[in-house]
């Protein structure tokens, strides 16, 4: 494989992530269909990454099936996301970790330098994802609304 410098490597992952939502694989919207990713980067800045994975994997009872299930689904699967950029070979900061809540399990034991570490590479990738998964449904949105 080439050499690629954490820009192209964060957005290369940024954008693998717009085409799972593309084909349908995974969503990054709110509990009400409000845009999730543009929140998360505040959540990061203002909580911490510890804090704001905690929400990410928080979870209730579904009244109908009574089964645990992610609270915001948006927020789950972009911070299962995070966790994968995290651990990818070319980024490794938190090697094995494959999701979000084993994300939390590492980093809670994990060196503060770490953790400071991983808070600033998952910003880093949150401003590529904002820009590609946000500006796409923006796009989208719009175009419907013109063909109307």
């Amino acid at each position: 494989m080439q050499l690629q410098n954490r820009e192209q490597i964060r957005a290369r992952h940024a954008l693998n992530f717009k085409r799972k939502i593309e084909r349908k694989e995974t969503i990054a919207s709110g509990k009400e269909g409000g845009d999730a990713i543009r929140k998360i980067p505040a959540m990061v800045m203002g909580s911490g990454l510890l804090a704001a994975t905690a929400f990410a994997i928080e979870e209730k009872k579904n009244r109908q099936t009574g089964e645990m299930e992610p609270r915001s689904k948006g927020h789950r699967a972009i911070f299962d996301e995070i966790a994968e950029h995290l651990a990818s070979t070319e980024i490794d900061i938190t090697p094995g970790v494959t999701d979000a809540k084993s994300l939390i399990d590492y980093l809670a034991d994990a060196e503060s330098a770490t953790l400071k570490l991983a808070t600033d590479e998952a910003l880093a990738w949150l401003a590529y994802a904002r820009r590609f998964v946000s500006g796409g449904a923006e796009e989208v949105v719009e175009a419907e609304e013109q063909d109307e």
